[in-house]
Formats: structure tokens, C-alpha cells, sequence
């Protein structure tokens, strides 16, 4: 089958996932082989956008909500210890837990919300829900040290809410620049323009994250049980490579 869908313009869900996984594995190797390769790190900010908006397209299409979230649960079990490894040379540390763990308590409080907005069928209850959600989903990742704990449940709740509204790219764009805006606290140097240079937040490269994401075409692709255990299994087998090489001396 075709990565890329012919009845339809864009791209299927596979390559969608693709291009998240390989901006993940770009980050990974910013903390191992290249650590003097900064800009590789910058990717994060366009991986995790997309795998917060297919965690929201999971929630929708998934034949089995309990499966999906125990598979979260499973590979973000699986990678804490690479994880670790990783970040701070220890098999065991309770310091920062991996972003599966992340995605896992946004993926608990937006099928919550959901629920609630399905038997509620109110709009004020739902409105509360989702606000509820976002706060609450921000104290569990803060608490528990999970990755990306400042804005991780901003985007999760952002694509989850925007696929119901009725201008959902104009959403997605106001809401993603303010989060850029908000959490902006590194910056990068533009090459110059007309004699000048511009410092931009490295936040702003979740814009480049909504171009790949508006491109993709609904289609779901190949859905074959290989392919859903690579999606995840691809995060603690590409940080364990990684982190063997640059402890053996292989760094950029």
C-alpha cells in the first residue's frame, strides 16, 4: 500500500507518525551522540505537537480505549530506564519520567473529559471538564515529574478540543502561538536578513508541527500490529542505541 494516500491530497496517518518519530529520534540524539548539535533538540517542540494531536485522533478512532491506553502504559513502563540512562547515567531515576508517561496522563484526562461530555451532553459541563482537565492534567505530569510538564497538557487538550469547533486550524494557530509565546524561555539565531539577525523562542518550531499535522488527510494508513508496536517500541530501542554509542566515545 502507498505511504501516501491517492485519493486524497496530503499524507495517511503512518507518515504523519513517521515524521514525529524522526524528529524524536533527532532530540534523542542531541542528549547522546550530538550533544553539541543543539538545534537537533529543537525537533521535541515539533514531535511532541503531532503525537499530542494523534494521541486526540487515538482517543476518536481506537477500536478499544482500554487497549490503546494500556499500550501507552506498557512502552512508557518499557522506556523509563533507557530514559534514565539517558538523562542522567542511572538505571533507576525518580527525578523525570519519560514522555510516554506524559502522553499517558493526558491520554486518562481527555477520555475522562470525554466521557463527561458524552453523558453530560451539556455545554457549560463540558467547558468546565475540558478546564478542569487541562489544570489537573498539568499537576498529575508536574507532580509526577513527567516530561514537558509546563504545556504538555495545553497541546493535548488543544487538539482534542479543536477537532469539535468549527474554525479548527485558526484554533489550532492562535493556541499554539500563545503557548510559543508563553513558555518561550530559549532562543535560536536566524541567519541574517538584510544585515540583521533575530533572535525567535525555539517554542515557534510547534508552528512547523501544525504545517505537517494540516497536511495529513484523515487516512489512517497501514494498521498492522507491527507497525502500532514500532510507533512505540521505536522511542526506547532508538534512545538505548544512542546512549550505548556515546558512552562508548562516539560523539559529534
Amino acid at each position: 500500500m502507498s505511504l501516501v494516500n491517492e485519493q486524497k491530497k496530503g499524507y495517511n496517518q503512518l507518515v504523519l507518525r513517521s515524521i514525529a518519530m524522526i524528529c524524536t529520534v533527532m532530540a534523542i540524539a542531541s542528549h547522546t551522540v550530538a550533544p553539541t548539535l543543539r538545534f537537533l533538540g529543537y525537533m521535541e517542540w515539533i514531535a511532541f505537537p503531532i503525537f499530542a494531536y494523534l494521541l486526540a485522533e487515538g482517543l476518536e478512532n481506537t477500536m478499544s480505549r482500554g487497549l490503546y491506553g494500556a499500550r501507552l502504559l506498557l512502552f512508557a513502563a518499557l522506556s523509563e530506564v533507557p530514559y534514565d540512562l539517558m538523562m542522567s547515567g542511572k538505571v533507576m531515576d525518580y527525578r523525570q519520567q519519560n514522555v510516554l508517561f506524559t502522553l499517558f496522563i493526558g491520554y486518562v484526562i481527555i477520555l475522562l473529559v470525554d466521557v463527561i461530555r458524552t453523558k453530560a451532553d451539556n455545554l457549560v459541563l463540558t467547558l468546565a471538564a475540558e478546564a478542569g482537565g487541562l489544570f489537573f492534567g498539568r499537576y498529575m505530569m508536574t507532580g509526577l515529574r513527567c516530561a514537558y510538564p509546563r504545556f504538555a497538557m495545553a497541546f493535548i487538550m488543544l487538539f482534542y478540543v479543536a477537532r469539535r469547533v468549527r474554525y479548527e486550524k485558526l484554533m489550532e494557530l492562535l493556541v499554539t502561538l500563545t503557548i510559543a509565546i508563553y513558555f518561550s524561555n530559549q532562543t535560536f539565531a536566524t541567519p541574517k536578513i538584510n544585515g540583521l539577525q533575530y533572535d525567535l523562542s525555539v517554542q515557534f518550531f510547534a508552528v512547523i508541527a501544525l504545517l505537517f499535522i494540516w497536511l495529513y488527510n484523515g487516512e489512517r494508513g497501514s494498521n498492522k500490529l507491527i507497525v502500532r508496536y514500532i510507533s512505540y517500541g521505536f522511542f526506547p530501542v532508538a534512545i538505548l542505541i544512542f546512549w550505548y554509542l556515546a558512552s562508548q566515545g562516539v560523539t559529534y
